[in-house]
């Protein structure tokens, strides 16, 4: 007997389960996201929430992004991508909240903190992917399982067929 498992990058599965949900609704269902218009001051804050658990994974996807500065103390994670300056703090439930500015001081605008949420959602998915196809491969022999194959589509799925090992 043989079991095959598919590896959906979670961008692209929650997509096409939430429709036009928009970059931020990606991230999770339970994603909160805040904007305030230009004050009197004129800045705009941009506030996302979102429950990325490990912080490992998400300094990664930082890093795979081209982000610079990405600095993981405790519950605070900053970083620098392109002419963005990212800080993010994690609550006592596990949510992290992001602050996204110009990196030269300036207020970002909706559609840039947008934009750039979604990019970081995406390579975290991708390295939550990655994490559990190397989990699954570090495993299967303990579990019973021997990997028979191993494929990634064009869409960045990965197929992999794992045979039950006889128990005789």
């Amino acid at each position: 007997m043989s079991v095959s498992l598919i590896l959906i990058p979670a961008a692209l599965a929650i997509a096409g389960v939430v429709g036009g949900a928009g970059a931020v609704g990606i991230a999770s269902q339970t994603d909160r996201q805040a904007y305030a218009p230009a004050g009197p001051g004129g800045a705009a804050s941009v506030a996302v929430q979102t429950r990325m658990r490990d912080a490992a994974l998400l300094s990664a996807a930082l890093r795979e992004l081209g982000a610079s500065a990405v600095d993981l103390q405790g519950d605070e994670l900053s970083a620098v991508v392109g002419d963005l300056a990212l800080t993010m703090t994690r609550d006592a439930d596990g949510i992290w909240a992001a602050r996204i500015t110009g990196a030269d001081g300036r207020e970002a605008v909706l559609a840039e903190a947008e934009e750039l949420i979604g990019r970081v959602d995406a390579a975290y998915a991708g390295q939550v992917q990655r994490a559990v196809a190397a989990r699954i491969r570090e495993r299967a022999d303990d579990a019973g399982f021997e990997l028979l194959s191993e494929s990634r589509e064009d869409d960045d799925s990965v197929t992999m067929v794992l045979s039950v090992r006889d128990q005789r």
